[in-house]
């Protein structure tokens, strides 16, 4: 699974190895649950092209690479990040922290929700499936089941060796 921290600061080049610049955001589509383009920092001052469709991309390793820029418009990240989210009981769960995001189609699959540092610290950070919530203009109502609770817990990565992946 990527975070869309993943994404950030990753640098684009198109098909010809010209550096276009590196992504500033990511495009979603809230109710069909996937990443639809990404938003770059274009080199060329005067342009307006700033979007890359996903259709688009070649390749996401290292680096991107792309066959076309465009004019973007839609929902990105940053519009929904620190966005409330709400359960049917009108009771806060927290704000939108990160999305969770298939390796394989990026599809999005839940939302990262946290209540605050402090809290974050001690119960750790909620996992919220996206199916389960509606996005509305002020906050995100989660309608799901309030038995089931995913979580990410803060831990010391010391012990264990990390394998880069090739």
């Amino acid at each position: 699974m990527f975070k869309t921290k993943d994404f950030y600061l990753k640098k684009v080049y198109d098909i010809n190895g010209k550096k276009i610049g590196v992504i500033q955001d990511i495009y979603i589509d809230f109710y069909d649950e996937q990443i639809v383009g990404f938003e770059i920092s274009n080199l060329a001052f005067f342009s307006k092209k700033n979007y890359i469709s996903i259709d688009d991309v070649i390749e996401i390793g290292e680096d991107v690479v792309v066959n076309n820029l465009e004019i973007g418009s839609g929902l990105k990240f940053r519009d929904i990040k620190d966005m409330d989210v709400v359960d049917t009981g009108s009771t806060v769960k927290g704000v939108v922290e990160d999305l969770l995001i298939c390796e394989k189609d990026y599809s999005i699959k839940a939302i990262v929700v946290t209540s605050g540092l402090i809290d974050k610290m001690i119960r750790g950070k909620e996992i919220i499936l996206l199916n389960e919530c509606i996005l509305g203009e002020d906050y995100i109502l989660y309608t799901g089941k309030r038995g089931i609770s995913f979580k990410t817990m803060p831990h010391n990565m010391n012990n264990y060796e990390a394998v880069k992946k090739i």
